[in-house]
Formats: structure tokens, C-alpha cells, sequence
């Protein structure tokens, strides 16, 4: 029996493709699932699973950035699971992963599985993995476009510190600590266009660059001090799902 698990941020999607593998791929057990990437590894974590079945675009962490929480230690195939044809699928494709298009085509599931257990038998998986952990680095932003008032303000995701809401608009806080620039959309579309990077967010009001933390107090009032030494706040309801961010990402 292959053990799998399940990442997938709708439970319908969950619920419907164990349903799928119970009845077409009977050599699957489902073993765990979970509604996004933190949950996922920790699921896989404890069930140690074969396979994974991956959705790609969730909260906070995308699919795609699942496998740099586990560095070298990935012994388990990924097969991506996505309603989505914009996500770079042939360059995943070229690295060997599996992958799968929503709604799933029971020939394509058997298929994959099918791939997927005869990837497991190779003795070149770490190498493999190595090759998609680059493909995907390569895939990430690097370069993002954020629209203002009468003009587009282009910048490298590593320049930015945080974001901060303001209104209607974003104001987008640099690392040379000069005046914040401001972008003519809101916080939540600034968060969709930083979906797979190394932004999350940690309040309402904030998303702030994983990279660029200097410190993290965890106190009654939480807040992060970034290397540029702004201090931003960290909501109650953010603070754990940022902690479990920190201790996975600094592995």
C-alpha cells in the first residue's frame, strides 16, 4: 500500500479525490489531511506518507513552497493538484513531478499514481527533488508590479520589508527605510500578488518578508522588528500560524 496525504484548502476537493483513490486506486491509503501548507507538515510529519497531493494555490504558503520547509529530508512524491493552467505546470513537468488538473480525470489520477510508484522504486529520488526545489526557486517572484495612482512601481521582492494597509490603498515599506511607497490597491490584492514568496501575513493591517525579520516577540502585545528596524504588530489570531512560519522556514 502507498500511504498518501492530502493538501487541499477546500474540503469538498479533500473529501472528493480521497473518495476518487478509495475506489479507482485501491493500492492508495489516505493516511491525513490537511487545509494548508503548516498543517500539511505536520500531517506528513507524523504519517511519514509515500505521496502527496498538493494543491497549489492555499493561504499564507502556496503548494509550491512545501517542499523548502523539508531542506534534503523529502522522501515522499509530490503530485500537484491545481484548477489553474498559469503555474509554470510544463517546468514542473520537466523536473518529473506528477501533476493533475481540477476536476481531476480518474484516467489522469491512475496515471499519476501509477508515476508516482514507479518514481518511489528509482534510486535518483533526492536528486530529483533537488531539481524541482530549483525549478521552483526559480518559478518564485522575483520581480513584482505594483499599480499607483498615475504610474507602476516595479521592485524586487527581496527590497521590500512589509506592507501596510492604508484605506484602500498599500503602503509598501522598503529596506533603505526611506518614505514608503504607495500602491493603488488594497492589502488583500498586494497578498495575492505576493502568493509564492516569502511574504505572509500577521495582521490585518500588515504582511511582512520572512526574510527580512531581525526579531520576533511573542509577548502580550506580539510584534516583529525588521532589519530596517521598524517595528510592526503582530495580531493574537496571526501569532502561532507566524511561529510555526519562523520555526519551519529557519530549518
Amino acid at each position: 500500500m502507498l500511504k498518501a496525504v492530502i493538501i487541499d484548502d477546500e474540503a469538498q476537493s479533500r473529501m472528493l479525490l480521497s473518495q476518487m483513490l478509495k475506489s479507482y486506486c485501491p493500492e492508495v491509503e489516505v493516511v491525513g489531511t490537511a487545509k494548508d501548507v503548516l498543517n500539511g507538515i505536520k500531517v506528513i510529519q507524523a504519517n511519514q506518507p509515500q505521496v502527496v497531493f498538493l494543491d497549489i494555490e492555499m493561504p499564507n504558503y502556496s503548494g509550491f513552497q512545501l517542499i523548502h520547509f523539508f531542506d534534503d529530508q523529502i522522501d515522499f512524491e509530490i503530485i500537484f493538484v491545481t484548477a489553474y493552467h498559469q503555474y509554470a505546470i510544463q517546468a514542473f513537468k520537466a523536473s518529473a513531478v506528477a501533476y493533475l488538473l481540477k476536476p481531476i480525470d480518474i484516467d489522469e489520477l491512475i496515471k499519476a499514481v501509477n508515476q508516482a510508484q514507479k518514481r518511489l522504486q528509482t534510486p535518483n529520488q533526492i536528486a530529483r527533488l533537488e531539481a524541482v526545489k530549483q525549478n521552483i526557486h526559480q518559478q518564485q517572484i522575483k520581480r513584482v508590479v505594483f499599480p499607483g495612482a498615475n504610474s507602476y512601481i516595479f521592485l524586487n521582492t527581496d527590497e521590500i520589508s512589509h506592507l501596510e494597509s492604508d484605506g484602500r490603498n498599500a503602503l509598501i515599506h522598503l529596506l533603505d527605510n526611506n518614505e514608503p511607497l504607495r500602491s493603488s490597491i488594497s492589502l488583500k490584492d498586494c497578498e495575492d500578488l505576493l502568493v509564492d514568496s516569502t511574504f505572509i501575513r500577521v495582521h490585518r493591517s500588515f504582511i511582512i518578508n520572512l526574510m527580512h525579520i531581525q526579531k520576533f516577540s511573542r509577548g502580550r502585545d506580539s510584534y516583529v522588528q525588521m532589519d530596517n528596524r521598524a517595528k510592526v504588530d503582530v495580531g493574537r489570531s496571526y501569532k502561532d500560524a507566524l511561529s510555526e512560519a519562523i520555526n519551519l522556514f529557519t530549518r
